[in-house]
């Protein structure tokens, strides 16, 4: 594989670098070149379930705009019975979202650029993130069905309202604006000269309007330690934030807990169901601080 690498980076690979860390079992790494070159490449066997995801996100990466903090897609295409990605490489590191974090203005300055350059949607293919994602908006609904016998008191006492709830931001989430609707730490890496941050692993790439990406952060805000209300004060001044309907941002955070109150309830492995059993707390701490439901 390396050799065909070769072929179309002009200069053989001196190193291999397998970067750790995400929730999928792909190739990842960083390659330094003869020339001098880092690049980034990823892949993932084509009979693999997963290997769609990576053909869409080489369809997005495609199109993000060069303007736009990601980095440059390369080429992609199938190599010995993989599907492989190779992009431009990000020197740099997942950025931490905590209070008062060095990292977080320049998070928060990429988040806010992205309605901007990324509309209209340059995607042609990208899909309405309200019909995408309309599997996150029946999943209290599901759990109502069947209550879990460890289903916390308060859901137990809300579900009805979460399920009417839960459907309510689709209509305000319309627009044209290219969205990554999976922003998170791990799909964001600070460059360590610069401080520049850069937004990859564009495997959705839906269509909408800007502030769903913005409020979508909010629970990873909670997650690194804010408070409900902090992590909210932290995005003042984004223009699609202060653009949100405030009913839709809080059905967005009613759909979002019920997704990952689900999700963590199926097999899977130790470390991603840890991951998901923190989403679900911040995302109920969300939800509890917007609905003020006791």
């Amino acid at each position: 594989m390396l050799g065909e690498i070769k072929g179309l980076c002009g200069a053989s690979v001196l190193r291999a670098e397998s970067q750790e860390g995400g929730f999928t079992s792909g190739l990842a790494a960083r390659l330094l070149l003869a020339d001098g070159r880092w690049v980034f490449v990823k892949g993932m066997p084509m009979g693999h379930p997963l290997a769609g995801m990576y053909e869409q996100e080489a369809a997005v990466a495609a199109a993000v705009p060069l303007g736009f903090s990601s980095p440059a897609l390369l080429w992609s295409g199938g190599v010995e019975d993989w599907v492989l990605l190779l992009f431009d490489d990000v020197d740099g590191r997942h950025p931490s979202l905590a209070p008062g974090s060095a990292d977080l203005p320049a998070v928060l300055d990429t988040v806010a650029s992205m309605g901007e350059v990324l509309s209209p949607c340059p995607y042609a293919g990208a899909r309405p993130v309200a019909e995408a994602m309309a599997r996150v908006s029946n999943c209290w609904r599901m759990l109502a069905a069947e209550p879990p016998s460890d289903l916390a008191p308060w859901c137990v006492r809300h579900l009805a309202n979460m399920v009417e709830w839960e459907t309510r931001w689709m209509s305000a989430a319309e627009g044209d604006t290219l969205l990554h609707a999976d922003l998170r730490p791990d799909n964001m890496v600070r460059k360590h000269a610069g401080g520049e941050v850069f937004v990859v692993d564009w495997a959705f790439g839906y269509r909408g309007a800007a502030w769903f990406d913005t409020a979508w952060i909010v629970p990873y805000l909670i997650m690194d330690g804010h408070a409900p209300a902090s992590a909210e004060a932290a995005l003042a001044g984004i223009p699609a934030w202060e653009s949100a309907h405030p009913d839709a941002v809080t059905a967005l955070a009613v759909s979002v807990a019920g997704h990952w109150e689900l999700a963590r309830r199926r097999p899977s492995r130790p470390v991603l169901r840890a991951y998901q059993d923190r989403e679900a707390a911040a995302a109920l701490a969300w939800t509890a601080y917007r609905t003020g439901w006791r």
